[in-house]
């Protein structure tokens, strides 16, 4: 088993520093997801996580900035590309498969989890940024719609938080005009949950989750209970999703 206290590969790092491990993202959803063995190894550190009872939160770090439209592309290519339907459609399932797990692992996780984001961001990776507790954005982050521009139906849990957070008109507004939304908005909409400088970011994560520590871990856990959707929700979601984008993916040539 890997030593997630002190953990590095090509897409993420893991660190335990005092009672918070810090997970620094360092690729786009679709490439973690695409390959089996790297949400396995998330998975894994997700889980050691959740059963050192040292560690009291998480602290994620979103540091991808890579061209994504083009990054999306050469994913669904790839795709494309595979003979026969039954291998297109086991790279969808793939690919929906490891979304799900991903995000249902945040979902119920019982620690805080707190995510710092900055840069241009692909609106898929909301999907579980939105599984978070709370979410700290740079003012010069911006939440892009690649997916759209290409014609492929967002991919993750996006459309199911937005519709609970937002309401159906406001989510089928930003989900269907596909226009890039900055930080401020983001806030105002409470995609996010707090807007800071790039140099007071780390700072104001940390605080946050110093903040939470203040209460004892059973009562956060059986808060998040209350307030996050349940795992029979967003199997049924996914359940839908992975349909949809089958069809979009395919259809899209």
């Amino acid at each position: 088993m890997n030593d997630f206290s002190n953990y590095s590969s090509d897409v993420f790092t893991c660190s335990f520093e005092n009672q918070t491990a810090v997970i620094s993202l360092k690729e786009a959803s679709y490439k973690i997801a695409h390959e089996v063995s790297h949400v396995h190894d998330l998975l894994a550190c997700i889980n050691s996580i959740e059963m050192n009872q040292k560690i009291k939160g998480v602290l994620i770090q979103h540091e991808t900035d890579n061209d994504r439209i083009e990054v999306l592309q050469t994913f669904i290519q790839s795709i494309q590309k595979e003979s026969g339907y039954v291998k297109k459609e086991m790279g969808v399932t793939r690919y929906g498969n490891s979304i799900k797990r991903i995000t249902l692992a945040l979902n119920d996780f019982s620690k805080p989890v707190v995510i710092a984001i900055s840069g241009n961001v692909p609106i898929d990776s909301f999907g579980y940024f939105l599984a978070c507790d709370y979410r700290i954005a740079t003012d010069d982050m911006r939440i892009e719609f690649p997916g759209l521009i290409i014609g492929i139906t967002p991919m993750g849990a996006v459309p199911f938080f937005l519709k609970r957070q937002l309401g159906t008109t406001k989510t089928m507004e930003l989900l269907m005009a596909g226009k890039i939304i900055p930080a401020d908005e983001a806030k105002e909409m409470s995609i996010v949950s707090e807007v800071v400088s790039q140099d007071k970011l780390n700072e104001a994560c940390r605080s946050k989750l110093e903040e939470f520590y203040q209460v004892p871990g059973q009562t956060l856990n059986f808060t998040k209970q209350l307030v996050r959707p349940k795992t029979f929700e967003l199997e049924e979601y996914f359940e839908m999703s992975s349909r949809l984008i089958w069809n979009s993916i395919i259809d899209n040539k």
